[in-house]
């Protein structure tokens, strides 16, 4: 099993690693451990470089990632590096994304059905379709507020069955990853975060 270390820091932009399978003509390279965060959830992959090369695209498979390069690599032990800008705009829409969606349903009862994050636009989709444009101003205004007082965003991780308190029910098993917006929002992801909502 892949040690996910985006899971610990989101903040990590560099790291080694060591190249312990390859597939797809040599250019589908396993690690036994990555920082390359995979498309799942909303959020797309990350890219980058391992080994000096151009990762472009990074696919979850359960139990290991799959990173597809532009050339091959050998079996070795490889410097990686994050596209940092790419990454942390990610990280600041998927925790925006969190932030909205906590208020949009603390305050209006609007609960999030599915998120996507995109290069031009990022979208929230809710039950009940598009609220009142008096709604959507009072909940910029909430959010807003909330990014003004820079309140922390924290990780945590606890089995699911003591797991309370969570925005949305998890139907995964075992230990969650649980992030949690200080007195607003505690929700199983798997994501990089902010540590912040400032950021």
């Amino acid at each position: 099993m892949v040690e996910r270390l985006y899971y610990q820091d989101s903040y990590l932009r560099e790291f080694t690693a060591q190249v312990v399978e390859i597939g797809g003509a040599g250019t589908t390279v396993y690690l036994d451990r990555t920082a390359f965060y995979p498309t799942s959830g909303g959020q797309p992959f990350d890219t980058g470089s391992i080994g000096g090369v151009p990762v472009l695209e990074v696919i979850d498979e359960d139990e290991r990632i799959a990173h597809r390069l532009a050339s091959a690599l050998p079996l070795e032990t490889v410097s990686c590096t994050i596209d940092w800008q790419r990454r942390f705009d990610h990280m600041q829409q998927h925790s925006g994304q969190h932030l909205l969606s906590a208020v949009l349903a603390e305050r209006f009862g609007l609960h999030t059905v599915s998120f996507h994050l995109g290069q031009e636009c990022s979208t929230i989709d809710l039950e009940g379709g598009i609220p009142a444009a008096t709604t959507v101003r009072e909940v910029e205004e909430l959010a807003n507020q909330i990014v003004y007082e820079n309140r922390p965003v924290a990780v945590e991780f606890q089995e699911a069955e003591k797991a309370h308190g969570l925005r949305k029910p998890s139907q995964r098993e075992g230990m969650l990853r649980i992030i949690c917006i200080q007195d607003l929002d505690r929700s199983a992801c798997g994501g990089p975060h902010v540590r912040a909502t400032g950021e």
